[in-house]
């Protein structure tokens, strides 16, 4: 592995909460700044092929818009702002960067398309019309390939939900048991363990993480656990020990899986897409135990911080605030408040990332998974002890 390229030293700042609440005005008040209505945010220059006025929630202005509101809701964010006037665009314009994905663009997207846009707007301006627009992409994803959180069912499954929380209707659980049936069906148990293999961009391959993989697809599953039968839910419990346990890449640092079962050598990504954070992120709120699932775990975290905060950095995909969210988890899960004491300690180094980066490129990062307004999740998170991972805890 290359941790020396790809991780960088814990910087020497003491936990100050006065300090991270003022961050999250900072970063509050710089996406506010740069908000420019219908053409919504500027694309970022780390962000790869991603062009002005993005709408999406992984990397674009329903992500921000989702984030700010949130914040707001919770506290964090005093500064009102109304983005009513700017729905029908921003869905309008997911619309139209979904041609651009060929034939995903019938694919119910939770991250990507129109489904988490939609999403996002009934949580501002809840409509009949805007549930029928999700309910309809996510019965889309019933008969389309397995894929993963950010492009197939599991996605549709958290979509659903969060809309049965909004809105009490029966039919989102009902979308919810057909796809976790089909889901359960296609979770094959061979010489890999309990595995899904994706199809996604033309491939088909195991991965093993929370964004593209196997720990995605378990994520419904265990946030709608009471929707799931008994054997359904014997089947999870059964699986997922057996599975982070075959894959598992076991060193003196603790513990880290491979982005994928395909690859050979030792992980060379660790962080919440792919790899032990994630991995732990995902499992730790697991409503279930075992002495094993319980040590891989705490493993997990372990190694997490002896690699140390992310070098590409702050953001929640890949950099150091998504990886304190392992830290986070651990703690609610074992109430040991070294891993409070360690999530805070990245939380003072991805400040210092965030506003070196701001300062070196003039403009901050305006995007909720790889951006600036996901870490201000984070470090109110940090602030309150409760972990929230936007879009997939809460939405």
């Amino acid at each position: 592995m290359n941790e020396q390229l790809r991780h960088v030293p814990l910087r020497p700042l003491p936990w100050n909460a006065a300090a991270v609440a003022q961050a999250i005005d900072e970063i509050v008040h710089d996406a506010l700044k740069n908000f420019r209505g219908e053409r919504f945010w500027p694309a970022h220059p780390m962000d790869d092929n991603v062009e002005d006025g993005n709408s999406s929630i992984y990397m674009g202005a329903a992500g921000m818009i989702w984030a700010l509101e949130y914040l707001r809701c919770v506290g964090a964010n005093k500064t009102p702002f109304d983005f009513g006037p700017y729905l029908t665009a921003l869905l309008e314009k997911t619309r139209a960067e979904m041609q651009g994905y060929g034939g995903y663009s019938v694919t119910g997207s939770l991250l990507l398309g129109d489904m988490g846009t939609a999403l996002t707007i009934m949580r501002l301006a809840p409509s009949a019309a805007i549930a029928d627009i999700i309910a309809a992409r996510a019965n889309a994803n019933t008969e389309l390939p397995i894929r993963e959180l950010m492009w197939g069912m599991a996605g549709s499954m958290m979509a659903c939900l969060a809309m049965s929380e909004m809105t009490g209707e029966k039919r989102w659980r009902q979308i919810f048991e057909t796809q976790a049936e089909r889901l359960l069906g296609d979770l094959g148990d061979k010489a890999d363990g309990p595995i899904w293999e994706q199809d996604l961009y033309g491939k088909h391959l195991k991965f093993l993480g929370p964004v593209h993989g196997y720990a995605g697809n378990m994520l419904p599953l265990m946030r709608g656990w009471n929707w799931l039968t008994d054997d359904q839910r014997a089947r999870v419990v059964d699986a997922v020990p057996r599975t982070l346990s075959r894959h598992a890449w076991r060193s003196n640092l603790g513990t880290s899986w491979r982005g994928t079962v395909e690859q050979q050598e030792p992980p060379d990504l660790c962080q919440y897409c792919h790899g032990a954070p994630g991995m732990v992120t995902t499992f730790a709120d697991a409503p279930f135990t075992s002495p094993e699932l319980e040590t891989l775990l705490l493993d997990g975290g372990r190694y997490t911080w002896a690699v140390g905060p992310l070098a590409k950095g702050s953001n929640l995909c890949h950099g150091t605030g998504g990886n304190g969210y392992a830290f986070l988890k651990l703690y609610r899960r074992t109430g040991d408040t070294v891993w409070l004491e360690r999530a805070r300690a990245f939380a003072m180094t991805s400040i210092a990332q965030c506003r070196e980066t701001r300062e070196e490129l003039g403009r901050g990062r305006y995007t909720l998974w790889t951006g600036d307004i996901g870490l201000a999740v984070y470090l109110w998170d940090c602030l309150t002890c409760v972990p929230r991972f936007p879009t997939v805890d809460i939405f």
